[in-house]
């Protein structure tokens, strides 16, 4: 005979998707006809951009472009320049379900990168980059709280759970025209341009998230051409979006994500033609999920007072939300520049911030290892270009058992002080995205049966039976051997919890 269990349905986030793929490199460039010859490559870089992440049915697609941009010093001038590529690309994933109302994340990150110069004027690329896409939906489970029968004894653990109320995702657009002061220096060319986002804080509303940050431009320009002289300019823009987000509140918690989907700097001059005006754009992707904590106390295990029970177990993970918070981490080092002597830094910039989470001695420690670009100039004042690695640990606060910290980082800032010849000292300040989650795996009933060929043996002639429990012993395990109500122990023995502290007798109702 079949029990009818009795269950709970929470909305839960579902992660249906989780793959990466690698795309090649692989070009034969001439460079055009405005660009000087080569003298000596300083950097090839290769930027990839997603612009648009489509399902159908059970296909991801991901259209992009790589943006690949040859920094390096013209054979006249011996002067930095610049000359920009671009190679479209598309991925496609197969996924083992059609998801419905899906958020999608990707990213894109390079994995390496060779270049030569075959002449003056030719190069020779090859590399690759990984794109990495997951698709997550908002997924109802249902959880057994109970058995339709008065006669079978349940047990539950409660376990608390972040329960998806709403999610949202839209990309939208900043934009801004911005003129050089006075005495500024004309824009002849762009060289490089970066734009990182930094997350501010989020609320959530009645259906919908508002969202703020801001985005950092930074660009380094050819200011005369002759000279070879180069600038920065930074420009900082700060934003505020509201996300549609069906079912969150004013309760929920938020966790966002943003992302830089595509930026361009374009430059042109005002109607006096003495000022160059810097237009910005930069496409930017936001991710929002509302959460709310709850706790629930599904079924996992019972027992019969008149018949052995067949049961079936299925295991679940779920997962708590702890706390979402964002902290700054200050890392102080000097590196070697290289062999040669630095008379001047042209620009320092991150080119990526791997992030990750270890358990040392009881200790969580977020580690990061950040790629530093170095742009000089040396004291014959002949630009140079050099890498290094500099690794950072940054202490989580101790939490809760059982919890598991997910990360995020992002340069804000980065100051320097040439010290001696070729050295630096470096002031990098990253801003940590820390998540806290409390992950268990719960063992859920899903199917009870009772074995009517088997009935449970009882002591029909006593009223009650003396048992000698032991410290530690569970009173649910003692009542499931006897085929008793625990209720009826826990009351007879004027008991408050499962769990017996000292050795002691118990009076075990015949029932």
């Amino acid at each position: 005979m079949d029990y009818s269990l009795l269950k709970k349905s929470a909305s839960i986030k579902e992660v249906v998707f989780d793959g990466c793929t690698e795309q090649p490199v692989d070009l034969d460039l001439t460079l055009p006809d405005y660009c000087p010859d080569i003298l000596r490559i300083l950097k090839c870089r290769v930027t990839p951009k997603i612009l648009t992440k489509s399902i159908s049915g059970d296909r991801l697609d991901v259209d992009g472009t790589a943006e690949i941009k040859i920094l390096y010093i013209d054979s006249i001038k011996k002067s930095i320049r610049c000359s920009d590529h671009n190679l479209p690309f598309t991925c496609s994933f197969s996924m083992k379900q059609s998801p419905q109302n899906a958020i999608v994340s990707a990213k894109v990150k390079t994995e390496y990168i060779n270049c030569r110069a075959l002449s003056p004027r030719r190069l020779d690329i090859h590399g690759a980059f990984s794109v990495c896409a997951k698709v997550i939906c908002k997924t109802e489970k249902e959880f057994p709280i109970g058995i339709d029968d008065e006669n079978v004894q349940v047990k539950g653990t409660p376990v608390k759970l972040s329960t998806l109320e709403g999610m949202g995702q839209q990309q939208f657009i900043l934009s801004d025209n911005v003129t050089l002061g006075q005495g500024a220096s004309n824009i002849e060319s762009i060289l490089k341009s970066d734009a990182t986002i930094v997350k501010g804080d989020c609320k959530a509303i009645s259906n919908k998230v508002m969202v703020k940050g801001d985005v950092s431009i930074r660009v380094l320009y050819l200011a005369d051409i002759n000279t070879g002289e180069t600038k920065i300019f930074d420009y900082t823009m700060p934003f505020s979006e509201i996300l549609d987000a069906d079912g969150v509140d004013e309760k929920c918690m938020c966790v966002t994500n943003l992302e830089v989907l595509n930026h361009t700097v374009a430059v042109k001059s005002d109607y006096s033609d003495s000022n160059s005006v810097v237009s910005f754009e930069v496409k930017i992707g936001a991710t929002a999920l509302g959460f709310s904590n709850n706790e629930i106390e599904p079924v996992d295990d019972a027992y019969s007072t008149d018949y052995d029970l067949n049961l079936v177990y299925s295991q679940m993970q779920l997962t708590n939300i702890v706390k979402n918070y964002s902290e700054s981490c200050i890392t102080k080092a000097t590196v070697e520049a290289g062999s040669d002597s630095i008379m001047s830094i042209v620009d320092l910039w991150c080119e990526h911030c791997g992030i990750t989470v270890v358990n040392e001695d009881e200790n969580t420690l977020i580690k990061g290892r950040l790629n530093m670009c170095i742009l000089a100039k040396d004291n014959e004042n002949m630009p140079f270009y050099s890498e290094r690695v500099i690794d950072f640990t940054y202490p989580v606060a101790p939490s809760e058992e059982n919890t598991a910290v997910e990360a995020e980082g992002v340069v804000q800032s980065i100051s320097y002080r040439i010290n001696g010849t070729n050295s630096i000292d470096f002031r990098i300040e990253t801003k940590l995205d820390i998540t806290v989650l409390n992950k268990q795996f719960v063992r859920l009933v899903t199917q009870a049966e009772a074995d009517t060929e088997h009935p449970r043996k009882k002591d029909t002639k006593a009223a009650l039976t003396l048992y000698y429990a032991s410290r530690g012993e569970s009173v649910w395990n003692i009542a499931k051997e006897y085929a008793v109500c625990r209720d009826a122990v826990m009351t007879e023995n004027e008991l408050t919890e499962d769990e017996i502290k000292t050795a002691t007798m118990l009076f075990i109702p015949n029932m």
